[in-house]
């Protein structure tokens, strides 16, 4: 691969965004970000696609480490500088809180696996806010996730299944991961995994074996454990969302395969790619990675599992890579929209509470804004008749989405009780009001949870904020 050949085909602007997401350039990739620095006319415009891709952080520190930082403008750099020092002020208090839970699983013989983000920040990145850090994400064995809830609990950290009325439990059954473990001020928020992808999506991935190839690191100064280079590539793979393929998510991938390099056994990943049963979530993940940063070895994978990819996923992945311009600005929260609406209408027992929340579910699944539904059916200049198509898809590309990442049933089963849930909320509502019956509520409203956990509704909205 050369320098050249990175992001190839896109604009001075486009072509920078990408070289300033590599880790670890080399010398002619240095040199190919300061040519491309000295040609950009429009620094709003690189910032625009930093802050769309969600690598602002990325970008400002590989500028500034190359000398080229100079180049933008004071007022670019204003923007730059706001959306960083933020970032940052919620990754270091993530990472304070994540720190000490990892001595305290250490300490009572818990094998905790740090996962994605916060992983490579210490081994790739180097740098604690190179990316807006969600949660930390961690893996462990299923014997040990009592003792895993017993230290949440020390710590003083609350179960956002709570939230809903539910105690935390494993179902492991019919899922891979406990409900979201929160601090009471939001600054440390856990995703506690035993599985890296749903039991009912039908994927076979081979857990024993993953945890065989563990190995001992030392995280910011405290022991943890990481799964091999191997299989966090394959969970970066599988745990892909279908239209949040931004720089942020795909620098991870080739990041990742950059800094293993002759280390990362290709053998063995299209093994347990075989065995999963992944074809196609790789094909997707790998093909739009290697479009922007083309890896040799990724070439040879694709070749390899290309024949066992399903008509959809192959058309699809090819109408994303046909445009750069189109692909790097494609990145979609959509769906984290109707997740967060689900979890606020399950949050409450009162009914106009439950009507909104209803409301904004079903309106953002049917009823796609135009500029989302364009960026799923990767259209760069839509017009009317395409994008009226685009609209008219959405629901059903979303729905192929969810089915992907909860299961063929589990999804349409949790809109039809969306509707029943509803109902009964409202039946209860005018039974009490008509004084026929007692109209109890097991669970009270948003406010009043806030209350009882000692937060503010604000509080939780910024928990469920942070989760896009």
């Amino acid at each position: 691969m050369t320098a050249s050949e990175i992001a190839a085909g896109g604009s001075a602007a486009e072509r920078l965004l990408v070289h300033a997401a590599l880790a670890a350039p080399s010398t002619d990739e240095r040199a190919e970000l300061a040519k491309l620095a000295h040609e950009i006319s429009d620094w709003f415009e690189v910032f625009e696609l930093a802050r769309v891709n969600a690598t602002v952080p990325l970008v400002q520190r590989r500028l500034a480490a190359e000398e080229l930082y100079h180049f933008v403008p004071e007022e670019v750099r204003a923007r730059f500088a706001d959306l960083i020092e933020r970032i940052a002020a919620a990754n270091y208090r993530r990472l304070e809180g994540a720190l000490e839970l990892l001595r305290r699983f250490d300490e009572r013989g818990v094998r905790c696996v740090v996962l994605k983000g916060m992983l490579f920040s210490s081994e790739i990145y180097h740098d604690p806010r190179y990316k807006r850090m969600n949660d930390l994400d961690i893996l462990v064995e299923l014997d040990h996730v009592d003792t895993v809830i017993e230290i949440y609990r020390e710590m003083g950290l609350f179960a956002t299944s709570e939230l809903l009325g539910k105690a935390p439990k494993v179902r492991a059954e019919r899922s891979h991961h406990l409900p979201s473990f929160v601090s009471g001020d939001g600054a440390l928020v856990v995703g506690t995994h035993w599985g890296l992808i749903t039991p009912l999506a039908g994927y076979r991935i081979d857990y024993p074996a993953i945890w065989d190839r563990v190995r001992r690191i030392d995280f910011y100064g405290v022991p943890a454990w990481a799964m091999s280079n191997e299989d966090n590539l394959h969970h970066l793979g599988v745990h892909l969302p279908y239209y949040k393929t931004g720089v942020r998510e795909l620098a991870d991938i080739w990041n990742l395969a950059r800094h293993a390099a002759s280390d990362l056994d290709y053998d063995l990943l299209a093994a347990e790619i075989a065995k999963a049963g992944s074809e196609s979530l790789m094909y997707h993940a790998l093909s739009l990675t290697h479009r922007l940063v083309p890896i040799p070895d990724f070439a040879a994978l694709l070749a390899r599992i290309a024949p066992r990819i399903n008509r959809f996923t192959r058309y699809d992945t090819a109408r994303k890579t046909a445009d750069l311009h189109t692909l790097l600005r494609s990145r979609s929260t959509h769906t984290s929209r109707i997740e967060k609406a689900y979890t606020e209408f399950n949050m409450t027992a009162l009914a106009h509470e439950k009507r909104a929340a209803f409301g904004r579910l079903w309106s953002d699944l049917l009823l796609v804004p135009s500029g989302e539904a364009a960026k799923m059916s990767s259209l760069r200049e839509p017009s009317t008749l395409s994008g009226l198509g685009a609209r008219v898809a959405a629901p059903y590309r979303l729905t192929r989405v969810f089915q992907r990442d909860l299961g063929r049933w589990l999804f349409p089963a949790a809109l039809a009780k969306t509707v029943f849930d509803l109902g009964a909320a409202y039946g209860l509502e005018l039974a009490g009001r008509a004084g026929i019956a007692a109209a109890h509520r097991d669970r009270p409203g948003i406010d009043e949870y806030a209350a009882q956990l000692g937060l503010t509704r604000a509080d939780l909205q910024s928990v469920l904020d942070s989760q896009d």
